[in-house]
């Protein structure tokens, strides 16, 4: 009975019944011989019990019956194809199912991509085109614009294609939208509003105290100012990169800079025959353009001094006599040639030599004129004052053949480069009628030379020449608005004159619109 209960086997039968499930548990590799090479055993010699450990905590890991194995005891001996398991501290044989537990690459070859678009990142899957086709749509019905032209940029398949195709959109829009710009530009050239807001802005520039000259290279320096502060006569910067405009716009400030200087031209003429101030003429002038101060009233005083002897020299009297046009205080300002024609036209003994006192030619002037000068108080009886009707003949634009005694309309002879410009003498005239700022510049240039010279004596006592330079233009300019004030008292009192504010584009125009000459 006991024996039929427990049956004896064999050590040999139980060594192998014990391998047998030491090795299998329902067909798979108990973990412990699975950590042996594939194909070899381990020898004893080279596997420690550390090993051993290690690899049987790799093997549970994996194994999902790793709970359903018994380890073998410490008591407990296996025979293995030859080869003697000892638990206890021993090092066992691997048997060939071992190498099971080697990484599953082992000794393979990856197998590549048979498909380039896998490889290249920069390629758009069809899986990522599909997603991005879908926020495409969704994007599309948020912003309300056509979803078929992102699909059709999403199918182009690769990101170095979509960047060449917005490229391409950012050229075509550049394109239009400089095409608008440039119908804009030209709608602006052409508006009146433009012109008028421009021509303010010129005229600033041009009644500017600091002005270096008025013909002379000055609508070259205006360009350039323009440019350069194209803020103050609110330019966009855009105009001046399509070169047909910059010309179209050129030839636009030269046409106001023309009208200007004429109607400072004629506003000059108009001040001289009603005998108005200085400070009344400056506010003709500026028409509520400019804030006038002190330096206007000099400069435009010199500009009036240097009409009268031009009118004078040209011996053109019909919209002012002689006698209202000479005064003493010119006499300094004559040449020789001059003050023999105003002698003898005057029938005054202009003394070339010795230079006569104010008071010994105005009584001159006085007795051999018919009536006299006109004085403030009787400006409004002047005779002489110009018909409206005949402004349009105080620019200086007139024919040159209507100007009384002088015909020059020959181009034989010399041009009176060394007398006074006026020709004569059997000279060509330099100064014609239409060259009244030309003779305004070099009068101007007359000043600042003579201004050197005494900044050079001032340097000479030790004193600086740029702070003596401009002390003594402003102080020549300053004689001249004196001497103009007593001919030109106009009817009022000479106002006092407070601190003026001026705005910020008035104040660079004056002090940044200076060139060398």
């Amino acid at each position: 009975m006991m024996l039929q209960r427990f049956p004896v086997r064999s050590r040999t039968g139980s060594q192998s019944a014990g391998n047998s499930r030491a090795n299998t548990s329902g067909g798979l590799l108990a973990p412990h011989d699975a950590m042996g090479p594939r194909g070899r055993s381990r020898s004893p010699s080279v596997q420690t019990p550390t090993a051993s450990r290690s690899s049987g905590n790799i093997s549970r890991a994996r194994s999902p019956l790793v709970q359903t194995m018994t380890r073998p005891t410490s008591t407990s001996q296996s025979q293995v194809a030859g080869g003697t398991i000892h638990t206890q501290g021993s090092l066992r044989s691997r048997s060939p199912a071992d190498s099971l537990d080697e990484p599953i690459s082992a000794g393979m070859r990856r197998r590549r991509s048979s498909s380039a678009d896998h490889s290249n990142p920069f390629l758009l899957t069809p899986r990522v085109s599909k997603r991005l086709k879908v926020y495409a749509t969704r994007v599309a019905e948020e912003t309300g614009v056509s979803e078929k032209p992102l699909h059709d940029f999403i199918d182009t398949g690769g990101i170095y294609h979509m960047l060449i195709d917005l490229k391409v959109c950012m050229l075509l829009n550049s394109v239009v939208n400089r095409e608008t710009i440039l119908n804009d530009l030209k709608e602006l050239l052409e508006s009146k509003d433009f012109k008028s807001a421009l021509q303010n802005r010129l005229t600033a520039c041009m009644l500017s105290p600091n002005l270096t000259a008025y013909v002379t290279d000055t609508h070259e320096h205006i360009m350039d100012f323009i440019k350069t502060h194209n803020e103050v006569f609110k330019i966009p910067k855009s105009l001046f990169e399509d070169a047909e405009l910059s010309a179209q716009f050129s030839t636009v400030v030269s046409d106001l800079l023309a009208c200007i200087r004429g109607n400072i031209k004629t506003k000059l003429v108009l001040s001289i025959s009603k005998h108005l101030s200085i400070m009344d003429t400056a506010k003709s002038l500026a028409h509520s353009c400019i804030e006038v101060d002190a330096s206007h009233w000099n400069r435009y005083a010199f500009l009036r001094r240097c009409l009268r002897i031009f009118l004078i020299g040209r011996s053109d009297y019909k919209n002012i006599p002689l006698k209202n046009l000479y005064s003493p205080s010119l006499l300094p300002s004559l040449h020789r040639d001059l003050r023999i024609k105003v002698g003898e036209a005057l029938n005054i003994d202009m003394e070339l030599d010795d230079e006569p006192t104010v008071q010994e030619n105005a009584d001159e002037v006085r007795e051999n004129s018919d009536g006299g000068l006109d004085d403030g108080d009787g400006a409004g009886a002047d005779t002489n004052i110009p018909d409206p009707s005949r402004d349009a003949d105080l620019d200086g634009d007139e024919d040159e053949n209507r100007d009384n005694g002088l015909d020059s309309g020959t181009d034989e002879g010399d041009i009176d480069t060394e007398g006074s410009g006026f020709g004569g003498n059997g000279k060509r005239p330099k100064y014609t009628s239409t060259k009244f700022w030309n003779f305004v510049d070099d009068s101007l240039e007359a000043v600042r030379s003579m201004a050197k010279e005494l900044a050079k004596a001032e340097v000479e006592e030790g004193g600086d020449y740029d702070t003596a330079y401009e002390d003594a233009t402003r102080n020549i300019l300053v004689e001249y608005f004196q001497q103009d004030l007593a001919e030109f008292p106009g009817r009022r009192t000479v106002p006092k004159l407070l601190t003026t504010y001026s705005p910020q584009w008035q104040t660079t125009i004056q002090t940044k619109l200076l060139w060398t000459t």
